[in-house]
């Protein structure tokens, strides 16, 4: 799964991926649809030996049925992940940006909707798909599932994902195989108007649109096993209750079966179960493969630092806010041009940093210039004046700043958060599944 040789330093900038090809399946999804396509292709990109059983003799979408051209109106300048790199590929675009998939969406044919899934399927290493098969048979055996397939068959995995739509492997799970309800079953996702009322938001996999409005998923609503390491994608054992028919849906059940798709492996790969993962590694895993974890309207998907916007917005160090100006419904945004106080930074930072809390106690600045930011910066990770030669030579090349290096300048929160992101290192330091810090 992840690089384990350097897995610390790779979680630092959440560009985690996962370790070299194992010579044997370590992981199986079962099922028809996107969300068990996007589960499978993520495990191929996380490094993971997967296999894919398939119960029909092809791969079948929304978006490939009929004859009509489709649009998708959901997700508007959301979209990401595994549900981006389709929407890319669809148009052969060479970069991903939000001008692209606006474009995309508006002219899906089911010819190259489906060229494009099996582009995906073809192209994704550690990756076998075996079609017009069943599994008969599952029976825990130690760390690992003993399955017997309809074709003769056999695996053991450590890891299972059911992605079909009537939860068919459900009921070939024994009875002494089955987890209780835990107490994080009581967390549920958030809409973004209410993102702040508790830490939960710090622990999202992925952002949900609908019934008009946006929603991060926390982790604890994907943590739901229904045994150990079998993952239910569907129906009133999973994690998606009601029925997603319309393809209006077809970039919520991708980006559900890429975060299911990410914590499967993570158990596979380590050989361990739910209850061990690290949030923060899981999230910078989902981060590398283009996920979007708080949806920040006005930072694009193609912004070099959207990556580090997302990383301290999940720390809360800088929190966003909802705003309406457009009249067309109030977004989460971050607000990366407006400037950024010393009280907003100092209840996390207190929190994160025991030496920040010396250098807040005689601070009350409504404006931090660039000098301010970097005397806390140098205070609480020791650094000496070579902060300001690297912050100087990285300002135009490294960090995409405009304008001149000038300490005096008024800081951004979107240069505030970068700076943080770069030299403190906030998303390294670990969450539970409630969101509160673990030091």
């Amino acid at each position: 799964m992840y690089r384990i040789s350097v897995l610390c330093v790779l979680l630092l900038i959440s560009s985690v991926s996962f370790a070299q090809k194992p010579s044997k399946a370590k992981l199986i999804i079962y099922g028809q649809g996107e969300a068990a396509l996007a589960s499978a292709v993520q495990a191929s990109k996380s490094g993971v030996s997967a296999l894919w059983i398939n119960p029909d003799a092809s791969f079948n979408s929304a978006l490939t049925e009929g004859q009509d051209i489709k649009s998708i109106n959901s997700y508007q300048n959301l979209d990401a992940g595994l549900w981006a790199e389709f929407l890319k590929l669809s148009l052969n675009a060479k970069d991903y940006s939000d001008s692209v998939f606006n474009h995309a969406k508006v002219y899906l044919s089911p010819q190259i909707s489906k060229n494009t899934f099996e582009q995906m399927i073809d192209s994704s290493k550690n990756l076998t798909v075996v079609y017009n098969t069943e599994i008969k048979r599952m029976k825990k055996s130690g760390k690992r599932w003993k399955i017997d397939l309809s074709n003769g068959q056999n695996y053991s995995v450590y890891a299972v994902v059911d992605a079909s739509l009537q939860a068919k492997l459900v009921p070939l799970i024994n009875d002494k195989d089955k987890l209780p309800a835990k107490e994080a079953d009581s967390i549920n996702p958030v809409t973004t108007d209410q993102l702040y009322g508790s830490t939960i938001y710090r622990t999202s996999l992925m952002v949900e649109d609908r019934d008009q409005q946006e929603w991060i998923i926390p982790t604890a609503s994907l943590l739901k096993p229904y045994a150990e390491n079998f993952f239910v994608v569907h129906g009133s054992n999973g994690l998606i209750k009601e029925p997603k028919e319309s393809i209006q849906d077809v970039p919520s059940l991708m980006l559900y079966g890429q975060s299911i798709g990410a914590i499967a492996s993570y158990c596979a790969f380590f050989e361990t179960t739910s209850d061990k993962i690290n949030i923060r590694t899981l999230q910078g895993e989902l981060l590398a493969y283009k996920a979007q974890l708080l949806p920040f309207h006005d930072v694009a998907f193609e912004d070099v630092n959207n990556s580090s916007i997302q990383r301290v917005g999940l720390t809360g160090i800088i929190q966003g806010r909802m705003d309406n100006e457009d009249g067309k419904g109030a977004k989460l945004i971050f607000d990366v041009d407006k400037h950024v106080s010393s009280m907003e930074l100092e209840p996390v930072m207190r929190s994160l940093y025991t030496r920040s809390q010396i250098w807040f106690s005689d601070k009350s600045i409504e404006e931090l210039k660039l000098k301010d930011l970097i005397s806390l910066i140098k205070f609480i990770a020791l650094k000496g004046d070579e902060l300001d030669t690297q912050i100087e030579n990285g300002w135009e090349k490294k960090f995409n700043f405009t304008g001149s290096y000038d300490p005096e300048c008024l800081l951004t929160r979107k240069q505030a958060a970068i700076l943080i992101d770069t030299y403190l290192q906030p998303f390294s330091i670990k969450v539970n599944e409630k969101g509160n810090f673990q030091r």
